[in-house]
């Protein structure tokens, strides 16, 4: 099955304004390229997929994907789910068979953990022939990684409460769907706590030591 990775990053220019109480302006920066870095690394190594689908709303995250060997594209209409559908649909031309929709946010993500999400993915393929399998968030609202087969086969609803949206979706649809519950994809960066986390689980004892020692990974 030609498996394609879609990530979509809406932009450096403000990201994570939720952490600006801890992080200046240039450290979420340097944060957010850091685990989209990382996503994009692993999604390699896991040598699951044929192609890799960046897209965003910014050109500077174009010349960042760039100088790690990706490519991305700015999608035509704003949005999140805009993006991701504009992102299926070059997959589909592209010949893809399913895509893998995983958000930038989530460092914990590792090519170990995406081989096993697209393992669960292939038993349901196998039975059902299509079918969609969801990795949601830590309080089950978010999706934060997707697998679709066929890459259409689900209208995106991408935004607050995704996951049960995603769900009742395929429902009404008759899609097959299967949860796959990581705790390593269900961690994701969005507020003070999840940082405190985040660099806990990395060995540092505070905001500043973290933000020096990922500036020169």
């Amino acid at each position: 099955m030609s498996l394609w990775a879609i990530t979509p990053i809406k932009s450096f220019k403000r990201p994570k304004s939720r952490l600006g109480d801890v992080l200046t302006l240039e450290d979420r920066r340097v944060l957010v390229k850091f685990m989209l870095g990382r996503i994009l690394l692993s999604q390699r190594k896991s040598k699951l997929f044929t192609n890799y689908l960046i897209v965003t709303e910014d050109s500077n995250v174009i010349d960042y994907v760039k100088k790690l060997g990706f490519k991305a594209f700015l999608q035509k209409k704003p949005g999140l789910n805009n993006g991701i559908t504009e992102a299926s649909k070059r997959a589909i031309k592209g010949g893809a068979k399913g895509i893998l929709i995983i958000h930038g946010d989530i460092p914990r993500t590792s090519s170990s953990i995406l081989q096993s999400v697209a393992k669960k993915h292939k038993k349901l393929i196998k039975t059902y022939k299509q079918g969609i399998t969801i990795s949601p968030d830590s309080e089950g609202e978010g999706t934060n990684c997707m697998v679709c087969t066929p890459p259409d086969l689900i209208k995106f609803k991408y935004g607050p409460g995704s996951c049960l949206a995603h769900l009742e979706t395929a429902h009404r649809a008759g899609i097959q769907v299967r949860l796959y519950r990581s705790k390593k994809l269900e961690f994701d960066i969005d507020r003070d706590a999840d940082l405190s986390k985040l660099i806990k689980k990395s060995g540092y004892t505070n905001v500043k030591e973290y933000i020096n020692s990922i500036k020169n990974e």
